[in-house]
């Protein structure tokens, strides 16, 4: 899913008028893995103070960056037709708009059995018959006009935890006495919808997976739970490419091969997203070796660049690196890796940074943007080698301007 397709549908929990959500399902779970509350109500009989709330949660799980917080994720079997987990499961809720207790039940089961989290946990559900309007070429929305009907299903996990001890004042007593603490509903971590709004229409190849933090993707629940390929977390491709970048360039790396880089990099990026729809912009080895060469990287460092890479980005040596458990505990001998599918992608928004180049020291930290590379320079004088910046006419040192 796309930007624009994303905000058209969060666009739905702006107002309760049109919202259209016709169901509300729900589970609280606590620290045991037990649960303790269970419910299904037309989302429409609720207080209207209530509704909004929920509006707020649904809305931030179609929040985010494309390709951090907010991932398309394939199913590994495309025909399983298997009510226990996976695409079988979430097409069987769709078709019978949360209004069948077994299988929400099931559902939940499967939650609790996947889902990596210490303390008490609320699980949301709601379903909605969205009827698409039509666009004219001008991009014109056409009320009257609709092409299809986009039904679908939506999850959010969110956290719960106690509010703070503190004191109250009580109408009805008349006295300032002890706030009693109940456990308060966060926002989610964890979430998703399906099937995907691709291209503006219903999508069952795929979901929108929604995660708080880019580094923790869930893994169990992505294998066991939804059966969905996945992408290395955004942090494991920074990082791993910062560490292919340097085992590349060896102990020769210069500033200027650096700047150059970010330079190349940057157009690149650039040209890729004026000719696609797409709003995140794939590095494959071929690509990388093509600004590596356009950078001035010396011939002698590509040679190990194919070793290098295949080596940063194997997913198999990933899985045994980095999602190795035993009894769910991490252990330094590798035992048992899970079956997860892991899809070696490596997307430019999260390994390059975007708007800032950034010059880091023990003593020194410099950020430059990204469209005024031409501000930076480098020299050498008495055998040193500096760093040469144009100085704007508006620079300011602590808030005060300097001439």
């Amino acid at each position: 899913m796309n930007k624009k397709e994303i905000n058209e549908i969060k666009g739905l929990y702006d107002t309760i008028e049109e919202c259209g959500i016709s169901r509300l399902c729900g589970c609280y779970v606590n620290g045991d893995k037990e649960k303790v509350k269970v419910f299904n109500e037309s989302f429409l009989d609720l207080d209207e103070k209530e509704q909004h709330k929920y509006l707020e949660i649904f809305r931030k799980n179609m929040s985010g960056t494309l390709g951090k917080n907010l991932i398309d994720l394939s199913f590994v079997n495309q025909e399983s037709d298997d009510e226990g987990f996976g695409k079988g499961l979430l097409n069987s809720l769709k078709k019978s708009e949360l209004k069948d207790d077994v299988l929400l039940d099931r559902f939940y089961d499967s939650i609790i059995n996947t889902y990596n989290h210490v303390g008490n946990y609320l699980i949301l559900l709601i379903y909605q018959a969205y009827d698409v309007p039509g666009i004219t070429d001008d991009e014109i929305e056409m009320e009257d006009a609709s092409d299809e009907v986009y039904s679908y299903v939506l999850c959010s996990i969110c956290p719960m935890k106690l509010t703070k001890p503190g004191l109250g004042y009580d109408d009805k007593l008349e006295i300032i006495h002890s706030l009693k603490q109940s456990f308060g509903v966060e926002l989610p971590d964890t979430g998703f919808i399906f099937p995907a709004f691709n291209d503006r229409s219903s999508d069952d190849t795929q979901l929108l997976y929604y995660t708080r933090r880019a580094d923790d993707l869930q893994d169990k629940l992505l294998d066991e739970m939804l059966a969905v390929s996945a992408p290395l977390p955004a942090k494991h491709q920074k990082d791993g490419f910062n560490t292919f970048v340097a085992e590349v360039l060896g102990e020769d790396s210069s500033i200027e091969t650096m700047i150059a880089m970010q330079e190349n990099f940057t157009e690149l990026i650039k040209e890729k997203k004026e000719f696609s729809d797409s709003p995140t912009v794939v590095l494959d080895k071929d690509t990388v070796r093509e600004v590596f060469v356009k950078s001035g990287v010396e011939e002698s460092k590509l040679e190990v660049f194919d070793k290098k890479f295949d080596q940063q980005f194997d997913m198999e040596q990933y899985a045994k690196r980095n999602r190795v458990l035993v009894d769910e505990e991490e252990t330094p001998e590798p035992v048992v890796v899970p079956k997860l599918k892991v899809e070696q992608t490596i997307l430019a928004e999260n390994v390059l940074p975007s708007r800032n180049i950034e010059v880091k020291g023990k003593d020194l930290l410099l950020r430059i943007n990204t469209k005024h590379m031409d501000m930076i320079d480098t020299k050498i004088e008495d055998g040193k080698k500096y760093l040469v910046i144009e100085l704007p006419e508006d620079a300011k040192i602590n808030g005060v301007t300097v001439s």
